[in-house]
Formats: C-alpha cells, sequence, structure tokens
C-alpha cells in the first residue's frame, strides 16, 4: 500500500510539473498545443501495468486539476478539462490491456500499429468529453471542438508515446553507469556516430523551414527522420521526431513572414492529423529495420555459434583463427592453440543421462570463457571436443590458461559426478612467432591430446611446434606417462 502512495503522489508531481509547463504555453482561448502529459502518463502505465491502481489514478487526476487551478482556471474549466484528459489516458489503458498480442516493444513493425491504435482511441476517447469541455467553456459546437481535441491528443500521443515506450529501462541506465569507463567511452562514441548524419541533416533543414515558411516547410525535417530510421535505432528515430514535431509546430504558430505585432496563428486540424501522420511513418521504418536487423543477427549466430554451448561452429573458427594468426605473424607475435577433450564422456551420457551430458557441454563452455583472455576464439569442434585459439600469447601464459580450465572443470566434475569422468584432457600447442599454419598447429594440438589422454587424462600437454614434445602436466604439477588407453 505505501508503495501505491508513493506511486500515486510521484504521479501527481510530475503529471501537474507537465501541464504547468504546457498551460504556459497556450495562446488565449485554445488548446495547448503541446500537452505531453497525458502520453506521458499513458506510457508509464502500459510500460508498468501494474502501477495501475486507484492511489495512482488519484494521483494522475490530482496533477491535472492542480495545475489547471493553479495557473488561473476556475473550478469548472479545471474540472472539465482533467475529466477530458483523464478520461482518453483510462480508455487508452483499459481498452488494451487485456489484449495478450498487445506488442509496445517497439522492435517489430506490428508495435506501431499497436501504438498508432492505442493513440487514436485515447485520442477519440477524449475528445468525446472535449466536445462538452468546448461548448461550456469556448461556446463552440461539439462536434467542431471535440475534432479539435481529438487533433490534438492524436498528435501528442503520437509524437510522446513511442518515446516513453522506447526509452531506456532503469535497470539498463544503470548498467550503463556501473560499466567501465572505457565501455561507456565506446558507446557514446558509438551513438555519436549513428547520431550524426541525422543530426546534420536535421541541422541543416531547420533554417530553411523558418525562412521559406508555408505548408511545405513542415516536412523538410523528412530526410533527417528517414536517415534516423533506416539506422534501427526506434530511440533515436522517437526523439528526432519529437524535435520535428516541436519545430513545425513552431513554424505553424509562428510564421516567418508574420509582422512583430501580428498574434500567433492558431493551428489547424488538418495539420496536426498530417503532422502525426508524418511521424508515423520513420517510426514504422525504424521498427522493420530494427526487426530485420534482429533477423539477420539471429540467422548470423545460428550460422556460426553451436546451438548447445554458443562456441563458434568449426568453419567460423577456422575463418576467424586463419586471419588472427595471420596478424600475429605480420607483428611476430607468438600464438598457442587449445584441443580439448571431455574424458569419458560416452560413459557419463550411459550414466547420468544425455541431457546431463548436455548441461555438462554448457557448462564446460562457460568455463573455458571465464578461463580464457576476451579475444580467446573458443570452438565446439564436434561431440565433447573444443578448440582454443589464444593469439598473441606466451606459452607460459597459454599452459597457465590451460591449466585453469582443467583445475576448474576438475572441481565441476567431482562436484556433479563424484567421479574421474567429464574432466578434460587438453593438449597444448605453441609456436613462438607464430610461424605455423592453422593446419599445424590443430595437427600439433592434436598430437599433445592424444598424449594427454595416454597419460591418464584431467591433464595438460604441451607440444612446442618449434621443439620436441614436452612431457604431460599432470593434476599436482607432476610429470610422466602413463599406459596408452582409448582415445576417450
Amino acid at each position: 500500500m505505501a508503495t501505491n502512495l508513493r506511486n500515486g503522489l510521484i504521479f501527481a508531481v510530475l503529471i501537474g510539473l507537465t501541464c504547468t509547463i504546457s498551460i504556459s504555453t497556450r495562446m488565449p482561448g485554445t488548446l495547448a498545443v503541446f500537452w505531453p502529459a497525458n502520453a506521458l502518463a499513458l506510457g508509464l502505465l502500459l510500460r508498468n501495468p501494474r502501477m495501475a491502481c486507484p492511489p495512482v489514478w488519484v494521483g494522475i487526476a490530482t496533477g491535472y486539476l492542480a495545475a489547471d487551478l493553479l495557473t488561473g482556471s476556475d473550478a469548472t474549466k479545471a474540472v472539465l478539462l482533467s475529466t477530458a484528459n483523464l478520461v482518453g489516458v483510462l480508455a487508452g489503458f483499459y481498452v488494451f490491456r487485456r489484449n495478450r498480442a498487445l506488442d509496445l516493444g517497439l522492435t517489430r513493425g506490428v508495435s506501431v500499429g499497436w501504438v498508432m491504435a492505442i493513440a487514436a482511441v485515447a485520442a477519440a476517447s477524449a475528445g468525446l468529453v472535449g466536445g462538452v469541455a468546448d461548448q461550456v467553456l469556448f461556446g463552440g459546437t461539439w462536434w467542431s471542438g471535440s475534432l479539435e481535441w481529438f487533433a490534438y491528443e492524436l498528435v501528442n500521443y503520437t509524437v510522446i508515446l513511442p518515446l516513453v515506450l522506447s526509452f531506456p529501462a532503469v535497470r539498463a541506465i544503470r548498467d550503463f553507469l556501473a560499466d567501465t569507463p572505457q565501455a561507456r567511452r565506446t558507446r557514446c562514441r558509438e551513438i555519436a556516430r549513428r547520431v550524426m548524419v541525422p543530426a546534420v541533416l536535421l541541422a541543416v533543414s531547420l533554417a530553411p523551414a523558418w525562412f521559406m515558411g508555408g505548408f511545405g516547410a513542415l516536412v523538410f525535417t523528412t530526410p533527417a527522420l528517414i536517415a534516423a530510421a533506416l539506422l534501427g535505432d526506434v530511440l533515436l528515430t522517437t526523439l528526432f521526431i519529437a524535435v520535428s514535431f516541436a519545430w513545425s509546430i513552431t513554424l505553424s504558430v509562428f510564421p516567418a513572414n508574420a509582422g512583430p505585432l501580428e498574434q500567433p496563428v492558431p493551428i489547424g486540424i488538418s495539420t496536426l492529423i498530417g503532422l502525426a501522420l508524418l511521424a508515423g511513418a520513420p517510426l514504422v521504418i525504424a521498427c522493420i529495420t530494427a526487426e530485420s536487423r534482429q533477423i539477420h543477427r539471429a540467422l548470423h549466430l545460428a550460422m556460426t555459434r553451436d546451438d548447445l554451448t554458443g562456441a563458434l561452429r568449426r568453419g567460423e573458427f577456422v575463418r576467424r583463427a586463419q586471419s588472427a594468426l595471420g596478424k600475429m605473424s605480420s607483428a611476430a607475435q607468438p600464438s598457442a592453440l587449445l584441443m580439448i577433450d571431455l574424458d569419458h564422456f560416452k560413459r557419463l551420457n550411459d550414466t547420468f543421462g544425455h541431457a546431463r551430458g548436455d548441461q555438462s557441454l554448457v557448462e564446460f563452455a562457460a568455463i573455458a570463457h571465464r578461463s580464457s583472455p576476451d579475444d580467446a576464439l573458443l570452438a565446439r569442434m564436434g561431440g565433447e571436443e573444443f578448440a582454443l585459439l589464444l593469439a598473441g600469447i606466451e606459452a607460459a601464459d597459454a599452459t597457465a590458461v590451460a591449466e585453469r580450465i582443467r583445475a576448474a572443470q576438475q572441481q565441476t566434475a567431482e562436484q556433479w559426478f563424484g567421479e574421474s569422468i567429464g574432466t578434460a584432457s587438453i593438449g597444448l600447442a605453441v609456436c613462438s612467432a607464430s610461424d605455423s599454419t592453422l593446419s599445424s598447429l590443430l595437427a600439433s594440438a592434436d598430437e599433445a591430446l592424444y598424449r594427454a589422454k595416454a597419460a591418464g587424462r584431467n591433464t595438460v600437454v604441451v607440444r612446442d611446434v618449434s621443439g620436441p614434445p614436452a612431457p604431460p602436466r599432470l593434476p599436482g604439477g607432476g610429470d610422466g606417462l602413463a599406459p596408452p588407453t582409448s582415445a576417450n
């Protein structure tokens, strides 16, 4: 209950401040053109449906009433205008909240359809009450008042609601702030590169639109919106739509060719509806582009990553490893390649079941990633066999990585199975200046892996490509060879 009361107070303050700012920009005798309070409240509730409780609705209504009363409206005017605003938010939320097919993530093209439908329902519902308010307060007809209210609400919902829905969650912001300074700088540079082209196009279009004027100037920002949408960044697109909307409203209310004594010009209903439709087009492009990129990433992962462990597939590993070894060879840097096999894996599957065997492969891949440098390449070569390329690393450091993997896997295997199955045998091939090809490293690592198996498993054997084989490194640091055993 305390949480609900706190949320209600937050909404009251937020809506009250937003409405007060909007009322201060309202022309005498008309509605406020810029009125984000309704879309802001609806968007927050759609993102957090559990907050839609009586204290929050009371808080929203209190915010509306307080803003009108504090800016000089009488009680009748405040109640009528607040009721119209509240009805729109209520309708937009409750008409769609039970629809399980509702997708407001703005990651697919269908999301835009849902957002536009919500905007239309909320605006139309507010217009039904707004027509009555127009009759009472401004002496107009119900029909004209309803249509005008609908147009104002539609453009505000269309512009503001996607911005609220696509804004990063608090958790994402916290993760960004908690990241390393280098990671934050990298992310900021990436955002700056993405923003540059549409920002330049937007800046170039603003001045001509102001000086030339006319209805056509309202669409001068379209190239910037399309450029932002083609980047597939929905949040960036919604921000540019909001800036474009604000500029278009300014051009409509304060024409460039107006004299200094002329009063601001009320915006026509067709202009408002046109702006709403104009805002929807780049949003559709942005969502479809984002969706296509997600599909492309999923296909790329399916083609390059093992479905079970997330390690690279053999073909992708070969391609990346050859490229990495080529770079190391040019820089005269050493490299190492690990061939890793889980011991007695067939017995593991027969004893504990294939599901447990699959889980052990997943866990081993996680161990290998945690124990390796960030730029290491891990691949599942087939079955329970993995390869790990460590480019630009000395033999001693590579051996230390192999030992970490072996020790961590031994601890996990003993915890799970209580016997010597599921441990890791590792063959390590090292070259001093990356003068070996991938195929020769693979062959040397395979030979070292066979020696590790023959030495009793759960051990690391190092094979220096430029020298004779080193003795196996048994658990605990001992060296020696056991009689050959079967390959698995």
